[in-house]
């Protein structure tokens, strides 16, 4: 799971929406199907993995406010390969407005041309590393907790790209669908 600790996140309690979905994600799957790996990866303008306490106390990144979905799939991407499992697959909890990205080895941030826009080059340079985790085998689901048309585009393209779901929801409709979904395809397995 990917979890999206930008500064945006702050706005209109998306990051405690998010985080009580990953808290209760990751409770679940540690419980029921403790053999399963499940990791959860913050993602700022870096991204880290959030275990147990880490994942608890987590807060929005105030120091590293940028937005890198990039450096996030590419984390999952390495957990995955890891792992050997035959489940590649990623939950995106984000507002969709990527703002960093890599170039090389650097690190570059770009804020969006309007408010509520997105960045170019850190648009590109997700979707290039969306293609990668596409050709390898890896679905992206992504839970979009904004409703803003520029992000809710670049969410769809990702879809597009990947051949994961895009829903677009806000805070307070997010731990009912990803909960449900969860639990349903699990049975189904």
């Amino acid at each position: 799971m990917l979890l999206d600790l930008s500064w945006s996140m702050s706005w209109q309690r998306r990051f405690q929406a998010a985080k009580k979905v990953a808290l209760a994600l990751d409770h679940y799957i540690r419980t029921k199907f403790p053999r399963d790996k499940f990791h959860v990866v913050g993602f700022s303008t870096e991204a880290r993995e959030l275990k147990g306490k880490e994942l608890a106390l987590a807060v929005w990144d105030m120091g590293y406010a940028f937005t890198n979905l990039q450096a996030g799939i590419r984390k999952a991407a390495e957990f995955i390969k890891r792992s050997g499992t035959r489940n590649n697959r990623v939950i995106v909890l984000t507002d969709g407005q990527p703002t960093a990205y890599f170039e090389g080895e650097h690190t570059s941030v770009e804020f969006p041309a309007t408010m509520f826009g997105v960045s170019p080059n850190a648009c590109k340079a997700t979707l290039a590393e969306v293609r990668k985790a596409t050709a390898q085998g890896i679905t992206i689901d992504t839970f979009m907790l904004d409703n803003n048309p520029v992000p809710v585009e670049f969410v769809r393209e990702l879809s597009r790209i990947n051949g994961g779901r895009a829903v677009v929801c806000m805070p307070g409709e997010l731990g009912d669908l990803i909960m449900l979904e969860e639990i349903k395809r699990r049975k189904i397995r």
